[in-house]
C-alpha cells in the first residue's frame, strides 16, 4: 500500500501519484500538449519550457490584455494585474459595472441566444421546444405592443383591479387583505409585497421543511433611500416610475400623483419596521419559532394564520401545530398596526403597482422604458439606451425555464467529461488543503476541531448539472408544459411561476430531497447553502477564462480553484459556521473558541471598513460583507496551499506562459487569482455596491485578500510595510 501524507494525498514517487499524474496530464486532463511546447532560454522558472498551445496562447493573451506591467506589483497589484481591464473594455451606455464575471455570463448569454433561436428539430424533447417557444415568444415585441397592456390588465382584473385604474368603479374586497394577499399569490405567483412567505429546511432539524415569513422586497432594492425621507432624489425618481406606469396603464395624471404618493408613503412606513440586513446576517436571530395556532396570540392585528391557510388551500392539509418561522418579528408586530390603520383602497394600490412592476419585462417597449431610466439613474447612467431585448430575454428564460434551458446549454457547449474531471481532481485538493488548515489552527479547541474537521469531510459538492436534465420521466413531470395558442407572454409566464410555486409549497409534506437543485446549469456562479452543506458549481462557471482545459494548473488553481475555495471557506464563515455538518442551526462551537473566531472576524471588520473608496468618497462596508470577506480570504489561502498540494505529486514542471517566461508559478498563481476580478465601475455605482452588496466591489476582491497572504508577498517580493505587504494582515481560516 503506498504511503499517503498526513492529509490524505499520496506522495511523489509513490505509484497511487504517478497514476494521478498520468491522469491529469495524459487521459483528457493535460495540463499542456507535450508536442505544443516551446524551447525559451528566457523561461528560466519553467525548466526553459514555454506552453504554445491553443489553449495556452489565449489565456496568455487574456492576462496580457488585462497587465499594466509598467505598475510596480507591489504598490498596487490590482493595478499591475488589471490595470488595462478598462482601457480595452467598453463599458456599455446601459451597464452600471463590468467585469471577469459578467463578461464570461455576457458570453454565455450569447451561447444560449443562439440555441434559443435555432429552429426545432425532430430530436427536440417537448421541454426543449418550450424553452425556444418561450424566448421567441418573449422576443416578439409587435405582438407585446398589441397585447402587452390588455395581458396586465386582465391578471389585475383577476385579483380585483387597480383602484388608480378603475376609479370609482373600483369594489373593495370580499376578504381581508391578509387573505387577499394570498389569494393573488396563489392566482398569479406574486410573492414577498407586504410580506414574504417560502417553503425552507427547518433550521433545527434541516431532513424536515417548515413555512417561513419574512418581511418583503422593496420596490427601490435597498432600503436605505427610503429612510432618507420622500424628498431623496432615488425616492422621487421611484414615485415618478409608479405615476408614469398608472398613466400608461390608463389612470388621469391627477388620480395617479394622488394614489402613488400614498402608495409610496406606506412602503415607506413599512420599510421603517424593516431589518438592515447586516442584522439579518445572524441565522439565531431569524430563528423565532411558532406553532400555527400561537400566531394569533403572538400577532393578534395581523392574520398571519389565515394568510398561510389561504396560501396552502387545496395543496397542503396543514396542522395547528405546524411550525412557522418568522424571520423578523420586529417588522411583524410593527405593520399590523400601520396596516390596520390604512385605507384598504391605498393597500389596494400599493399591491397592484408592485404586480405591475414585477411583470414590467411583459409590458410594450415604451411602456418599459421609464423602468430603464429609473435603474439606470440609481446607478449613475443618464440617458442610456435599454438593453437589447434578446438580453432580457435571455435572462428571463434561464430564470423561468432554468433546466429546460440548462439542458440545452449542457449539450450544446459544456465539456462534460474533462470539466468535470477537472472539478473532481480540484475539490479532492482543495478540500483536503482545508481540512489540512483546520487541523494546525492553534486557536481552535479540540472537541471543535474534530466537529468542524467532520463538517469539511461532510460537504456535497455539485458540479455541473443534475443528471435529471436528462431524465425524460422527471422532465417531462415538471416541464412538460405546452404553449397554448396566442397566450400572452405574461400569462405564460405566471402558469411556469404557478408550477414552481406549488412544487415549492407541496414539498412542506415531503420527505428532503438532497438532490435538488436552486440554481440554472447556465449561469455563471456557484454558492454554499448551509442548510444543506453543499456547494453547487453550475457548469456556467466552468468556462473560459475560470476553468480551462490544457492550461499550466497554476492559472486554474488561481481561478476557478480560489472560487472552490471561496465556497469551501462560506461553510465557515460568520454565517455558514453556525450549522453543523447535516445543515442543522446548532451551537457546535466551545465559548471560548467562538469569542477567538470573533475577534478575527472583527479584524476583517475593521480593515475593509477603512478602505475609502476616492471616485464615490465612501467607505467599504465591512460589517455586510464579513462572510464574504471571510471566503475570499479564505478562498485564495486555500487554493495556494492546494496548488502547492497538487505540484509535489507532479512529476515535472508546469512550462511557462508565452509572454510570461519570466513569471514564477507563484507569481502566475496569484495574477490568475487578481484577474478574477478586473472591473470597471461607474462612480455612483459604488454607493449602491456599498450599501447593499454582501460582496465588497470587485477591485477589493483582488487587493485585500493578497494584502493578508505573505505567501504573496514572498512570491512578490514586496518589501515590509509596502501598500501589498503591510504589516498588520488579518487571518480567520
Amino acid at each position: 500500500m503506498a504511503e499517503n501524507s498526513p492529509d490524505g494525498i499520496p506522495k511523489r514517487g509513490d505509484c497511487a501519484a504517478r497514476c494521478l499524474v498520468s491522469k491529469i496530464f495524459n487521459e483528457g486532463l493535460p495540463i499542456y500538449a507535450p508536442p505544443r511546447n516551446a524551447l525559451d532560454r528566457t523561461a528560466k522558472n519553467h525548466q526553459q519550457v514555454v506552453c504554445t498551445s491553443r489553449e495556452c496562447v489565449r489565456i496568455a493573451g487574456f492576462l496580457a490584455e488585462n497587465l499594466n506591467d509598467k505598475i510596480d506589483p507591489c504598490d498596487d497589484f490590482y493595478e499591475f494585474a488589471c490595470g488595462h481591464y478598462g482601457v480595452n473594455r467598453n463599458l456599455p451606455a446601459s451597464k452600471p459595472l463590468r467585469h471577469t464575471i459578467s463578461d464570461v455570463q455576457g458570453r454565455l448569454n450569447k451561447q444560449v441566444r443562439s440555441i434559443l433561436e435555432a429552429e426545432n428539430s425532430p430530436n427536440d424533447k417537448p421541454w426543449d421546444r418550450l424553452a425556444k417557444g418561450y424566448y421567441k415568444k418573449c422576443l416578439d415585441e409587435d405582438e407585446l405592443d398589441k397585447s402587452g397592456l390588455r395581458a396586465i390588465k386582465e391578471v389585475l382584473d383577476w385579483v380585483g383591479g387597480w383602484p388608480t385604474l378603475d376609479g370609482t368603479k373600483w369594489k373593495p374586497w370580499s376578504r381581508s387583505w391578509e387573505r387577499q394577499l394570498a389569494f393573488i399569490m396563489n392566482r398569479t405567483g406574486v410573492n414577498a409585497v407586504l410580506l414574504e412567505l417560502a417553503v425552507t429546511h427547518d433550521p433545527g432539524n434541516s431532513s424536515r421543511s417548515v413555512i417561513e415569513l419574512d418581511q418583503p422586497k422593496w420596490g427601490i432594492g435597498s432600503r436605505w433611500p427610503y429612510l432618507m425621507g420622500a424628498d431623496d432624489p432615488t425616492v422621487k425618481n421611484y414615485t415618478w416610475l409608479m405615476i408614469q406606469t398608472a398613466m400608461a396603464l390608463g389612470a388621469t395624471r391627477e388620480q395617479a400623483e394622488k394614489d402613488m404618493f400614498e402608495a409610496m408613503e406606506l412602503e415607506m412606513k413599512l420599510v421603517n419596521f424593516s431589518a438592515e440586513e447586516h442584522v439579518r446576517r445572524d441565522p439565531d436571530r431569524g430563528n423565532n419559532r411558532y406553532q400555527l395556532k400561537e400566531l394569533k396570540q403572538h400577532f393578534p392585528h395581523v392574520d398571519l394564520s389565515g394568510y398561510i391557510e389561504e396560501v396552502f388551500s387545496d395543496l397542503v392539509q396543514l396542522s395547528e401545530n405546524d411550525t412557522v418561522i418568522i424571520r423578523e418579528v420586529d417588522y411583524f408586530k410593527g405593520i399590523q398596526h400601520i396596516l390596520r390603520e390604512t385605507n384598504e383602497r391605498v393597500i389596494a394600490n400599493y399591491i397592484s403597482w408592485r404586480i405591475v412592476q414585477g411583470f414590467s419585462p411583459f409590458l410594450p417597449p415604451i411602456t418599459r422604458e421609464p423602468f430603464y431610466q429609473f435603474k439606470a439613474n440609481q446607478t449613475g447612467i443618464f440617458n442610456s439606451p435599454p438593453p437589447d431585448r434578446w438580453e432580457d430575454c435571455v435572462t428571463l428564460s434561464v430564470i423561468m425555464l432554468d433546466m429546460p434551458v440548462g439542458k440545452l446549454f449542457v449539450e450544446n457547449f459544456f465539456e462534460q467529461e474533462k470539466a468535470l474531471a477537472k472539478m473532481t481532481e480540484l475539490t479532492h485538493y482543495l478540500k483536503s488543503e482545508f481540512m489540512k488548515q483546520l487541523r494546525i489552527l492553534d486557536w481552535m479547541d479540540e472537541a471543535t476541531r474534530k466537529r468542524a474537521i467532520n463538517k469539511a469531510e461532510r460537504i456535497e459538492y455539485k458540479n455541473g448539472f443534475p443528471p435529471f436534465i436528462f431524465n425524460d420521466t422527471t422532465m417531462q413531470k415538471h416541464w412538460g408544459m405546452v404553449i397554448e395558442h396566442n397566450e400572452p407572454l405574461l400569462h405564460l409566464t405566471i402558469r411556469l411561476k404557478l408550477e414552481r410555486y406549488k412544487e415549492e409549497l407541496e414539498r412542506l409534506d415531503e420527505p428532503l430531497d438532497r438532490s435538488t437543485w436552486y440554481q440554472s446549469p447556465a449561469q455563471v456562479d456557484a454558492y454554499y447553502a448551509p442548510n444543506n452543506n453543499e456547494m453547487i458549481f453550475p457548469a456556467g462557471i466552468m468556462q473560459f477564462p475560470f476553468l480551462t482545459i490544457g492550461v499550466p494548473n497554476y492559472i486554474t488553481y488561481g481561478m476557478v480553484g480560489a472560487v472552490i475555495g471561496h465556497e469551501v471557506s462560506h461553510a465557515f464563515d460568520d454565517q455558514g459556521g453556525r450549522y453543523d455538518e447535516w445543515g442543522n442551526l446548532n451551537d457546535w462551537w466551545d465559548a471560548e473558541t467562538a469569542q477567538k473566531f470573533s475577534d478575527k472576524t472583527q479584524c476583517f471588520v475593521e480593515q475593509y471598513g477603512s478602505v475609502e473608496i476616492k471616485e464615490a468618497k465612501i467607505r467599504l462596508n465591512g460589517r455586510l460583507s464579513l462572510g464574504e470577506n471571510i471566503a475570499d480570504n479564505g478562498g485564495v489561502k486555500t487554493a495556494f496551499n492546494a496548488y502547492k498540494a497538487w505540484r509535489k505529486n507532479a512529476t515535472e514542471d508546469e512550462p511557462a506562459l508565452p509572454g510570461f517566461q519570466n513569471f514564477t508559478s507563484e507569481q502566475m498563481f496569484f495574477l490568475a487569482y487578481a484577474n478574477n476580478w478586473c472591473s470597471v465601475v461607474r462612480p455612483k455605482h459604488y454607493v449602491q455596491l456599498v450599501m447593499t452588496d454582501v460582496h465588497a466591489p470587485s477591485k477589493y476582491r483582488a487587493i485585500i485578500p493578497l494584502q493578508n497572504r505573505k505567501e504573496f508577498s514572498e512570491a512578490w517580493k514586496c518589501r515590509d510595510g509596502s501598500m501589498m505587504n503591510p504589516r498588520h494582515k488579518c487571518q480567520v481560516w
